[in-house]
């Protein structure tokens, strides 16, 4: 093969070349038209925006009933603790009423002990029963520190009180006051605990 010959093969692939090349750009050029030309109708747009709206509505449709549960659960929570703290103070309340009330006998046979103290004592003596008047002060001072009070040991009667044992005639006392208290009475935050036994005058 001459030169010439193997120089117009060369060009003539080269021109092949180059034609494929120009022709796929062409084709692609076309396709990315295509695709480009390729727009959104009004009707799938107002079709998209309803769906959208569809499910807007839906999530806050369940966030609502999601947010109503979570009020409903706590306010439950809070009406359940509030129940739970009352009957734990009410519990807390009758045991301590309880107890007061085993307390005042003591006080009771305490104050009775000292009302018939012999006078015939000697110093040894006293000071013994010192000591126990101490004792009685201490339990008093705890009572009412705990908020226990003694009704009224004289003044009118009344009934949700005090107690009558007797009823009689008075020279200096009068009609419906008390004459004399036999038994001390407490009260207990506002309740009786033990109506004071006392003797009232007609």
């Amino acid at each position: 093969m001459t030169q010439e010959k193997v120089m117009e093969a060369t060009e003539a692939s080269e021109a092949v070349i180059e034609a494929d090349a120009t022709g796929q750009a062409v084709a692609e050029g076309a396709d990315s038209d295509n695709l480009t030309g390729a727009t959104v109708t009004p009707e799938a747009d107002a079709h998209l925006m309803e769906q959208l709206r569809a499910d807007l509505t839906a999530t806050q449709a369940k966030v609502d009933e999601l947010t109503d549960k979570l009020q409903r659960t706590a306010a439950e929570f809070q009406n359940s603790r509030r129940r739970q703290e009352r009957q734990l103070a009410e519990e807390i309340e009758r045991a301590s009423t309880h107890l007061l009330k085993r307390l005042l006998p003591v006080i009771d046979d305490l104050t009775l002990a000292f009302q018939n103290v012999p006078p015939t004592l000697d110093e040894s003596q006293r000071a013994w029963g010192d000591g126990f008047r101490q004792i009685q002060k201490k339990l008093t001072t705890l009572l009412e520190d705990e908020g226990v009070k003694a009704v009224a040991l004289d003044g009118p009667f009344d009934p949700a009180r005090h107690e009558a044992v007797t009823s009689e005639p008075h020279e200096t006392v009068p009609g419906g006051h008390i004459i004399d208290t036999l038994r001390a009475g407490y009260e207990y935050k506002g309740r009786v605990l033990r109506p004071a036994l006392v003797r009232v005058a007609l």
